[in-house]
């Protein structure tokens, strides 16, 4: 049998048919492909994008590490420094407060051999007056005399300067013998070293000395003339100061020097105003011994006892100051729980509260050391008694 075939017009529409079909096909094969290129397109983009993205935030948390490791470095060396310039300062005040430890043990032995050399020379005096005593002993007549003169010289008194002149009762016999005003002020006065003045009192007095207070009252009528003894006792007498120690300044700069020991170790002298009017043997002494210093001079009377009033003031307000300032110094101390022992001349306070701006001489002085305790007397006259002596010394150079 022979196939049968379509007309021509049949195939020619089948053919186009298929060629339609298949361009339809290739149509849609190269438009997924073109889908897929351009997805994978985008595909490659955003991972591009990650990429930078992912490249930048590690360029960023280098950076950040970089700058956080630059300042801990930086931050370590100012603590380094910081550290070090502490160390340099706590190195500095500890070789200036043993430097002034040293300086304050070395200043308390030369005042404790002042003090020795200062009780020999009394102790020697005391015995060559006793020794002038007994010579005179042997002349009535001049003794009657003395004692003539003695009489009139000491009579209407106040009483509490009568009490430092007062002639020592004889010793009375039985098993209980008398007191003397000696020892009574000396009495008084250990009681004041070790306790403080508040601690004073006639009552503590009568009972260190085993005596009741209405016996007390016998010799000494008040405290104030108990203080007077006081005063007067602990100064004692001055030793013989002649031209053979050198000129007036010589001379009084020695004296000068003889009375700081007393005054650092009786530190409740300076705290009352006694001593001022505490005329007796022993001040008096003193008084004589400072103004015979000014005799080869050509200052006028008066001049020479206000000069050595000034001098004597001076002296006690300067102890007092010192007095004051260690009190406040073991306050402090104790306060912080510290016990004192490395009491420091510096005063921090006055160093802290000091403005530049607002107190630029001040500033100058704290920058300058001068509260530095290597710059603090320790021994010696102060600087107060210095002046007054150099201008003394100014004002007899234009009499």
């Amino acid at each position: 049998m022979t196939e049968e075939t379509g007309t021509p017009d049949e195939d020619g529409r089948r053919e186009a048919q298929t060629l339609r079909r298949d361009r339809e096909r290739d149509e849609r094969a190269v438009a997924k492909e073109l889908e897929r290129a351009r997805r994978d397109e985008e595909k490659a983009a955003d991972q591009r994008r990650k990429d930078e993205d992912r490249a930048r935030r590690d360029a960023e948390r280098r950076e950040q590490t970089e700058v956080r490791t630059r300042e801990q470095a930086e931050r370590d060396a100012q603590r380094a420094a910081e550290q070090a310039r502490r160390e340099r300062e706590r190195a500095a005040q500890d070789a200036a407060k043993e430097a002034g430890r040293a300086l304050r043990e070395a200043a308390k032995a030369e005042r404790a051999a002042a003090l020795a050399q200062l009780r020999a020379t009394r102790e020697a005096a005391r015995a060559r007056r006793e020794a002038e005593r007994a010579d005179e002993g042997t002349d009535g007549g001049a003794d009657g005399d003395r004692a003539a003169r003695s009489s009139d010289r000491l009579r209407d008194l106040p009483p509490d300067i009568a009490v430092l002149w007062r002639e020592p009762a004889p010793p009375r016999r039985g098993p209980r013998p008398g007191l003397s005003l000696d020892q009574i002020a000396d009495a008084a006065i250990a009681l004041a070293d070790t306790e403080g003045l508040d601690a004073v009192s006639m009552a503590r007095v009568a009972e260190s000395l085993g005596f009741t207070t209405m016996s007390l009252y016998r010799y000494v009528t008040s405290k104030d003339e108990l203080l007077m003894l006081m005063s007067d006792r602990v100064a004692d007498r001055p030793p013989r100061v002649g031209r053979e120690v050198g000129d007036w300044r010589a001379r009084l700069e020695l004296l000068l020097e003889l009375t700081q020991p007393i005054l650092a170790a009786h530190p409740w002298m300076s705290r009352t105003t006694t001593l001022l009017f505490a005329v007796g043997p022993n001040r008096l002494a003193w008084m004589e011994a400072m103004v015979a210093a000014l005799e080869d001079t050509p200052l006028d009377e008066a001049t020479k006892l206000q000069a050595v009033g000034a001098l004597s003031g001076h002296q006690l307000e300067w102890a007092r100051l010192m007095d004051a300032e260690g009190t406040r110094q073991r306050a402090v101390a104790a306060a912080q729980g510290r016990d004192g022992s490395d009491e420091d001349w510096h005063d921090s306070v006055i160093a802290r509260l000091v403005d530049p701006a607002e107190h630029p001489a001040m500033a100058r002085a704290v920058a300058g050391g001068a509260l530095d305790p290597a710059n603090q007397p320790v021994a010696g006259l102060d600087l107060g008694t210095r002046l007054i002596l150099d201008g003394l010394a100014t004002l007899i150079a234009r009499t």
